[in-house]
């Protein structure tokens, strides 16, 4: 299947911010519910062990991603990790709400913060869930142009794939979301007005879901964009698809080589 670079809604500065933030709330609950984060533990384990460093800086975080449970996870063999949420649109306070799950570990940066263009002051590994697809080619080299300017270790990954069975599995996705809200806690009138009277949310996130799985890099793709930065082979790269749990994760992760 031949990837397009359709628009994603929640991508757009015009689409109301607070249904961007019902939107991502709920990708988070799905994330968790579905424990989505499984194949990441021993692949970030590595690679905190391969660098040696224990801070964290996760980009493009929308609703917080796996980290409620991830972090925890993490922290069983690393326990001097800290992570810092971060997102061009934080959504503070869903972000504020997992960060709380696990103050030790999370902080939330408050601030605007482009994946394109992270911050001198935040040093770590950069990780992204969920994320990359929403980035057109030249995007995704300067995410990894800039860790490698940087000389950061990045790690990114993606719990779909570009295939027709995920395309329709993400082409129901407004008849999960219908399900699965009234799991989710709290759960608020407002979100319960435009999913069930009005119900925008999961008509949205069914459209950004079936171009979510259209726009996804598989491994090799993320890899030739890659291997086009100049100074890309001064690190240790690892690109793939772990089918070791029930949700498959395409992975790119590298390190400054020591």
């Amino acid at each position: 299947m031949k990837r397009r670079q359709l628009f994603e809604l929640e991508d757009q500065p015009w689409f109301p911010r607070f249904i961007r933030n019902l939107m991502t709330d709920y990708l988070r609950h799905a994330v968790e519910l579905f424990n989505m984060h499984q194949a990441t533990v021993p692949l970030l384990d590595t690679l905190i062990e391969q660098t040696g460093t224990t801070r964290v800086i996760d980009l493009a975080s929308g609703g917080g991603g796996p980290w409620r449970k991830l972090a925890p996870a993490l922290r069983e063999k690393h326990p001097d990790l800290r992570v810092t949420l971060s997102d061009l649109y934080p959504s503070t306070q869903t972000l504020q709400q997992v960060a709380s799950s696990c103050p030790e570990v999370i902080e939330v940066r408050e601030s605007p913060t482009d994946a394109c263009a992270v911050p001198d002051d935040l040093k770590g590994i950069r990780t992204q869930f969920l994320s990359l697809h929403h980035f057109d080619e030249s995007g995704v080299r300067a995410i990894f142009e800039n860790a490698i300017r940087a000389k950061q270790p990045i790690a990114v990954f993606e719990f779909q794939q570009r295939s027709i069975s995920n395309a329709i599995q993400f082409a129901l996705s407004p008849i999960f979301v219908l399900i699965l809200t009234l799991t989710m806690r709290p759960i608020t009138l407002t979100r319960l007005l435009f999913t069930y009277i009005i119900p925008i949310v999961p008509l949205a996130i069914g459209w950004d879901g079936v171009v979510s799985v259209l726009r996804t890099y598989m491994p090799n793709e993320i890899e030739a964009i890659v291997r086009t930065i100049e100074a890309s082979d001064s690190y240790e790269w690892s690109f793939g698809l772990d089918r070791t749990t029930k949700v498959p994760c395409v992975y790119a992760i590298g390190y400054p080589q020591i």
